[in-house]
This record gives structure tokens, sequence and C-alpha cells, in this order.
């Protein structure tokens, strides 16, 4: 069950990370700031770093479980 918790948080991080892209990518089009101005990108920028951050902290705890899961014994 363990092992199916992490690769679970893997591909949700995976996802987290392609919606970080289209946010960094949005932050620097120049429709972005002609349209709605510098906060807009701001928010963008700020909500992609943040988003691709825990996707990687979520990546990292989601390793770390299926390494240790794979050293431990299976006990039932």
């Amino acid at each position: 069950m363990r092992r199916l918790v992490a690769l679970l948080g893997l591909v949700w991080s995976l996802a987290n990370l392609g919606v970080a892209y289209f946010f960094l990518t949005g932050a620097f089009v120049a429709k972005t700031a002609a349209k709605e101005g510098i906060l807009a990108q701001l928010s963008l920028l700020v909500g992609g770093i943040l988003i691709a951050g825990f996707a990687i902290l979520l990546a990292r705890e989601c390793v770390r479980m299926l390494t240790s899961a794979a050293s431990e014994p299976a006990s039932e």
C-alpha cells in the first residue's frame, strides 16, 4: 500500500510540474502584460514557482518512501 501511495504522489507531482510550466510560460507572454498588467504576470510567476517547489518536495518524499519501502522486508 505504501508503494501505491508513493507512486500516486509521483504522478500527482508530475502533473503539478506541468501546471507550473504553463504558469511560468504564461508569465512571460507579452499578451499577459498588455491585457492584464504586471500584477498578473507577477501572480503567474510566483504561483508557478510555488507550485513547482511543492511538486519537487512531494516528489522527493515519494522517492524516499519508495526507497525505504524497498529496503524494508514485507510484513503481513
